[in-house]
């Protein structure tokens, strides 16, 4: 696979001013501060336009490949020839091995990937297509050195204080922190970069800053992820989907603790 980025815009910041007034004081006086660039990336698959993806535009060409790829619309790498991003960060031309099925209507993505079927397109997980994993030995430590590595802060959150992130682990160590305006893009984003450097995810640990709904989860089941682990809540539907493909889950998971909502034992 060929990647060609040439976007130079990728800080996924910018500076605005605005009128700070004390609580105390009552009296405005002017600031200049860094929030988010919201971006959006028009993608093409083979000449065709296929999505649209509202997104901080850094690590496009991860970003594309762990969308495809958790959406199911390729299998892994080998399906892509090419990835080319433009200097603006725009648009993305993906050449495929073969051609993609399904491709529609250009299909608008939001940062937080809610909405209805005509907004994200997706199709159902089918229950017959992915078979339960295998149980994976994952160390309470672990999740225990995530919570610790995203209460200190990832990058552009220190500086922003409203994106969300997402940690990959491997063997015990954190190989990715990947931010995003959208929580399923940075989780896409660590997919990704792990696809493009050949890092396992059958043996890989994923720790999000957001919660986990069902569409969270099948990213994870897609990618056959055995731990996905989170800061916040998941939904009664992660739970169970969880569960059914053998994923351990673990959410609120703090410094001070965790809660494992699905694990051996609660498998079905």
């Amino acid at each position: 696979m060929k990647i060609t980025d040439l976007c130079t815009a990728q800080t996924g910041t910018v500076e605005r001013d605005i009128v700070r007034i004390d609580s105390l004081t009552a009296i405005p006086r002017p600031e200049e501060r860094t929030i988010l660039h919201e971006g959006k990336v028009e993608v093409f698959l083979n000449g065709v336009s296929a999505m649209k993806l509202i997104c901080t535009p850094r690590e496009l060409p991860a970003l594309i490949v762990g969308h495809l790829f958790s959406e199911g619309r390729i299998r892994g790498t080998e399906a892509i020839c090419a990835i080319t991003v433009d200097a603006q960060g725009d648009s993305v031309q993906v050449e495929t091995a073969e051609p993609v099925e399904d491709i529609g209507r250009p299909l608008e993505i939001r940062a937080c990937n809610c909405g209805g079927d005509g907004v994200l397109g997706r199709a159902e997980l089918a229950g017959d297509a992915v078979v339960p994993l295998a149980e994976f030995p994952w160390e309470p430590r672990w999740i225990h050195e995530l919570a610790m590595a995203f209460r200190a802060g990832a990058p552009l959150y220190r500086q922003t204080h409203g994106i969300h992130s997402c940690f990959l682990m491997h063997e015990g160590k954190i190989l990715y922190v990947c931010e995003d305006i959208g929580r399923h893009n940075a989780l896409d984003k660590a997919l990704g970069r792990a696809l493009i450097d050949g890092v396992p995810l059958g043996e890989c640990v994923l720790f999000s800053s957001g919660r986990i709904p069902r569409d969270m989860m099948e990213k994870a089941v897609r990618a056959r992820v055995p731990v996905l682990a989170s800061n916040a809540v998941p939904t009664d539907e992660a739970v169970d989907l969880a569960r059914r493909y053998h994923i351990t889950l673990i959410c609120t998971a703090r410094p001070d603790g965790m809660d494992i909502f699905s694990g051996k034992g609660l498998w079905r």
